[in-house]
């Protein structure tokens, strides 16, 4: 059965994330199954993602192995940003998103959404030291429950 070269792309990086190391070409076409596509077909892939920033390949002379350049839920928030970026209504968008989540996941967004405001106002009266938990911006995760 044929594959999409989008969705062979999209396979592969699939693998990559839900791997807790690097992993070789070999391995990858491995991943696969019965379908596996032509080792040299998993190469190509692999090259046209590491051209397009998104797989990192060692420098290893043998036993070459691939990774993921960012995780998954970081590839997704840059591709929201992008496509956010990329529209004439901005504000129609994120009505239309914030409108077309389940519940739970808009409580998750309603959580990190009162999180930002809260450390933005903290910021203001806390004297400029900077050194309070979470300023950074990057305590919004999905696992404050």
């Amino acid at each position: 059965m044929p594959r999409d070269r989008g969705q062979l792309e999209a396979d592969v990086m699939r693998q990559l994330w839900a791997a807790d190391q690097p992993r070789t070409a070999k391995q990858i076409q491995a991943g696969f199954g019965p379908d596996a596509p032509a080792i040299t077909t998993v190469l190509t892939v692999l090259d046209r993602l590491r051209r397009k920033g998104l797989v990192h390949r060692s420098d290893a002379r043998t036993n070459i192995t691939f990774r993921a350049a960012q995780s998954e839920s970081d590839r997704a928030v840059e591709s929201m940003l992008q496509s956010l970026q990329e529209t004439g209504d901005r504000r129609a968008v994120l009505l239309r998103f914030a409108g077309d989540l389940d519940s739970s996941d808009a409580e998750v967004l309603r959580r990190a959404l009162e999180g930002r405001t809260r450390r933005r106002s903290g910021a203001g009266r806390s004297g400029g030291s900077g050194s309070g938990a979470g300023g950074s911006g990057a305590g919004v995760s999905g696992t404050d429950t």
